[in-house]
């Protein structure tokens, strides 16, 4: 009945010429499994005060439609951080997509990302084949939490990729031994916990306008 619901609120932003992307994926593994993840992309906080179709008609169709079939629904904010990331280039859709969740101690922030960014800055300087993004959350969750994701074609891309260096190395190559121990060290010490889990994009659930 979810599925049904989503795939109709498809068929009216369709109908409203909506100009904002709306995508779902399904969650594979972890607590939350079976669950599903609504979101958009590129957007600013100023485009929120004039989106493309009215909050209140939207909220009217999804309570309509889809809210029926919903036990719980969580809204969070995260922030992009192109500095930081080096998306896929050519890979549209994936097929999965990996999640891991940083929950970073209070007052190690400033460590954390100094030593993701001279991560970030030793894959491009030995040009690793490696793609990710960013983000860190900004409301609606605890504070010091960030994300990366990592796109995937299929289930063997999971594997040890051979072409890939284990982190240390990448570091040792690009900035010596004493700063690798030290990047290792931060991150290891302003780390709390991480939570990781797959989802698989629904391109069939998901709104992508027509150009």
């Amino acid at each position: 009945q979810y599925e049904d619901g989503r795939k109709a609120k498809v068929e009216w932003h369709k109908q409203q010429k909506d100009k904002t992307p709306l995508y779902v994926s399904q969650v594979l593994t972890g607590e939350d499994t079976g669950s599903y993840v609504v979101g958009r992309f590129d957007m600013h906080w100023a485009d929120m005060d004039k989106p493309s179709v009215a909050d209140a008609a939207d909220l009217e169709q999804y309570t309509k439609v889809i809210s029926p079939y919903v036990e719980k629904l969580t809204a969070s904010y995260y922030e992009f951080l192109p500095r930081w990331s080096n998306p896929t280039p050519d890979m549209k859709t994936p097929k999965y997509i990996e999640v891991v969740i940083f929950h970073v101690k209070f007052g190690k922030t400033d460590d954390f990302r100094s030593a993701i960014a001279k991560v970030h800055e030793a894959n491009q300087k030995v040009n690793a084949p490696v793609h990710y993004s960013w983000y860190r959350l900004i409301n609606g969750g605890p504070g010091g939490t960030f994300v990366v994701t990592y796109d995937h074609a299929d289930w063997a891309s999971f594997g040890d990729d051979p072409a890939v260096k284990p982190l240390r190395d990448r570091l040792r190559e690009a900035f010596g031994e004493q700063e690798a121990t030290s990047v290792i060290e931060r991150v290891n010490g302003s780390i709390d916990h991480t939570y990781s889990y797959i989802a698989q994009p629904r391109p069939d659930l998901s709104y992508i306008p027509a150009k």
